[in-house]
């Protein structure tokens, strides 16, 4: 990956063993990487093979997994260095934590959650870089001593779909679904998982539509079924103000209950009008509340490397 390569390096240094040495060690450390065998003929060893839990799990062999889980733990872990600690997140109920966002705002927004996490100490980017060109993932939680990070690496062009992606990835945590050092990875985005049979997912999606909802399972009405997209958008408008429920992630309990995806997607463009990429207002965010300054200079630069740069990215919600 061209981003763990660390910008000290240069024609001169090659040809000096301690600065191989030292190369070797920083791209190992980004990548989740044994450093012994980056010096060895063969396959790369990683560092945390086992770690992981991946949820719909398709066609990613060992290798890719190991490259998936040794990835995200190691920037973790660097998230977390520049993250002050928080309350602790686990066994609260999601009731609990929608109780404390509904106290000051009308409904729980993607602003909200990210505010959440922040505060209690969970750090939260977009990854604009992941280690497989090929296959990107949905998000990721991963465990750090009694910390916890989330990595989302599916983008949307409305917030409800992300807002979601986090609660769903902070259900992990609040229910113990991880131990020290181990990585839930949700391979799928969770919306589309029509017949979920993981008793964890099932659990996580439960408590992340109540954070978002107020119910584990909401209800959409037979009547909101024969809406046009412009009905059903001012239906939820209206809906979502008097249930103090966003209005786009009613838009998604419609298409996930109904299966009317095109028409749910086509109500969300109106709700969020002007709506822009989410991952902008994301890593904003975490590039303002990281603490660069705990962080290693050659981590730093690979942290703000896999987050990507935002001077041109602009969002509203």
């Amino acid at each position: 990956m061209k981003a763990a390569w660390p910008g000290w390096w240069s024609d001169d240094a090659a040809g000096s063993t301690s600065a191989s040495l030292e190369l070797r060690f920083s791209v190992a450390r980004k990548l989740g990487l044994d450093p012994r065998s980056l010096g060895e003929e063969g396959q790369p060893r990683f560092v945390w093979r086992d770690e992981g839990k991946f949820k719909h799990l398709s066609t990613q062999n060992e290798v890719e997994r190991s490259a998936i889980g040794s990835f995200g733990a190691a920037i973790s872990r660097a998230l977390v260095a520049g993250t002050k600690p928080g309350p602790s997140i686990e066994n609260l109920p999601a009731q609990e934590l929608r109780k404390v966002i509904l106290a000051s705002q009308q409904f729980v927004r993607l602003v909200d959650l990210i505010g959440l996490c922040w505060g209690t100490g969970i750090p939260v980017i977009f990854l604009r870089i992941f280690p497989l060109a090929a296959k990107r993932m949905c998000a990721m939680t991963v465990r750090v001593g009694d910390r916890f990070a989330i990595l989302l690496g599916k983008e949307s062009k409305y917030p409800a779909p992300i807002a979601f992606y986090i609660a769903h990835e902070l259900a992990h945590a609040a229910l113990g679904h991880l131990r020290d050092g181990l990585a839930i990875v949700d391979l799928e985005d969770p919306l589309e998982e029509a017949a979920e049979t993981d008793e964890e997912e099932l659990a996580a999606d439960r408590y992340a539509l109540e954070l978002l909802t107020g119910q584990p399972d909401p209800i959409v009405t037979t009547r909101a079924r024969r809406f046009t997209a412009p009905q059903l958008a001012a239906n939820l408008l209206q809906t979502g103000a008097a249930m103090r429920i966003e209005p786009g992630t009613l838009a998604l309990c419609f298409g996930y209950s109904t299966g009317q995806w095109a028409k749910a997607n086509a109500a969300m463009k109106r709700i969020y009008a002007d709506a822009l990429p989410a991952w902008a207002e994301i890593n904003r965010t975490a590039h303002q509340q990281l603490d660069w300054s705990a962080i290693s200079d050659d981590l730093a630069s690979f942290v703000r490397a896999v987050m990507g740069p935002i001077d041109d990215a602009h969002s509203r919600h």
